[in-house]
């Protein structure tokens, strides 16, 4: 009885000595790209139902719309045009209604000179060169009168001469002073 129980220890004692190599072998890069090349299949695979599925249903209504006219049921055909008329205008006025309050903002923006200019443009063009004539980050520096321009030193203290030391300990001073 003693030498079976061993035998399953010990049985049992070489199955996790087995089970880590393996984890060893395993290589999760294939297994990660394997991944994502799957997951590109599947969208793509369900951007391709989409399109079907948009392509099938304005092939109904396109063909909806012939055997209306073929069975002369104009009147039926002009009142659901007129449903989906009726049902994208708010839309439509709202859409209207931010584009005019966007381009009186870009107008607002501009030189007055160049609101008349500018009036009839697209709103995207309207948007770039608002952002162009805005554009805060060229702004030229401002003059100092007196100011002296601190060049910074930048050489080993023993290759400077007599001036070069004394200019050096001046910037240090002052550095520290303006830490303060």
């Amino acid at each position: 009885m003693e030498t079976e129980v061993t035998t399953t220890d010990q049985a049992t004692g070489q199955e996790p000595q087995q089970e880590s190599q393996a984890d060893s072998n395993v290589d999760y890069k294939a297994l990660y790209l394997d991944e994502v090349n799957n997951s590109k299949k599947l969208r793509k695979r369900s951007q391709e139902a989409e399109t079907k599925v948009t392509e099938f249903t304005n092939a109904q209504e396109t063909q909806k719309v012939k055997q209306m006219k073929e069975q002369e049921k104009f009147q039926e055909l002009s009142e659901e045009l007129q449903k989906k008329l009726d049902s994208t205008l708010p839309y439509k006025e709202k859409w209207e209604a931010h584009e005019t309050a966007q381009r009186d903002k870009y107008l607002s923006q501009l030189p007055k000179a160049d609101r008349e200019k500018f009036a009839n443009e697209n709103l995207q063009v309207l948007e770039y060169m608002t952002e162009k004539l805005n554009d805060s980050t060229t702004q030229p520096t401002q003059h100092k009168p007196g100011a002296t321009r601190t060049v910074p030193i930048n050489k080993p203290y023993s290759d400077m001469n007599e001036e070069e030391r004394r200019a050096y300990y001046t910037q240090k001073a002052n550095e520290q002073a303006n830490s303060r």
